[in-house]
C-alpha cells in the first residue's frame, strides 16, 4: 500500500511540475527562477527513488528528458520563456538530488554494518 502511494505522489509531483511549467507567470517571482527550477527538480529525483526504485541512469534520464520537454513546449509558449540555463539548472538539481541519494545510502548502510 505505502508503494503505491508513493507512487501517486510521485506523478502527481511530475503533474504540478508541468503545470508550474506551463502556467501564465506574473513578470516578478518572489524568489529566484533558478531556485524553483533546482529544488523542483532536486525533489523530483529523490521521489522518483523512493516512489519507483529507479536506478540513478533512469533518474538522470528522466529528469533531463523532462527539464528538455519543458523548455521546448515554453518556446512556443508566448507568455512563457525557453531558457537554455533553466535547462542546466534542472540536471544540476537533477545531480545534486542523486548525489543527496547515493550519501543517504551509503551511510545508511555502514549503520547496517556497525550493528
Amino acid at each position: 500500500m505505502k508503494e503505491k502511494v508513493l507512487k501517486i505522489l510521485f506523478w502527481l509531483y511530475v503533474a504540478f511540475i508541468l503545470f508550474m511549467a506551463f502556467y501564465p507567470t506574473p513578470p516578478e517571482t518572489p524568489t529566484s527562477d533558478k531556485i524553483n527550477h533546482f529544488v523542483a527538480f532536486f525533489v523530483l529525483a529523490i521521489l522518483q527513488r523512493v516512489a519507483l526504485k529507479s536506478g540513478y541512469l533512469s533518474i538522470f534520464l528522466f529528469g533531463a528528458l523532462l527539464g528538455a520537454f519543458i523548455e521546448f513546449v515554453q518556446y512556443f509558449l508566448p507568455y512563457r520563456c525557453a531558457e537554455y540555463a533553466d535547462f542546466v539548472t534542472d540536471v544540476f538539481g537533477v545531480l545534486c538530488g542523486m548525489f543527496f541519494i547515493f550519501s543517504v545510502e551509503i551511510l545508511s548502510s555502514f549503520r547496517e554494518k556497525e550493528n
